[in-house]
């Protein structure tokens, strides 16, 4: 069965969800960024640049109608990348991960309780 959601892996450890639209070929799909909300109420906890809490955070992950649609390539590797040189990894689920800390800058939710 053909997997849904191709979560993008970055270099600093963040998590962003792509939906599958269009499996192409065996080797190349069309997908579209995915809308992710921070719940409300979770904040992080910096405790000397680092977040003490971050594997508790919680994403309400939807369609975005308005995206952009890009397509991404099986590389020799094996690897799913884009143009730039992404990595997606493919998923039956969406996946959201901010990497919080000094160095990435932390997340400006709305301060909105």
């Amino acid at each position: 069965m053909a997997k849904k959601y191709a979560n993008r892996h970055a270099e600093d450890g963040g998590i962003l969800p792509f939906e599958v639209l269009e499996p192409v070929s065996p080797t190349e799909m069309i997908i579209c960024e995915m809308d992710c909300t921070l719940r409300k109420g979770w904040k992080p906890v910096m405790l000397l640049g680092n977040c003490t809490n971050e594997q508790s955070q919680q994403w309400d992950i939807e369609v975005d109608p308005e995206a952009l649609m890009f397509r991404i390539w099986m590389v020799k590797t094996g690897e799913w990348k884009d143009t730039q040189g992404h990595t997606y990894v493919l998923s039956e689920f969406p996946e959201r991960f901010h990497r919080f800390s000094f160095v990435s800058g932390v997340y400006d939710a709305d301060d909105e309780e």
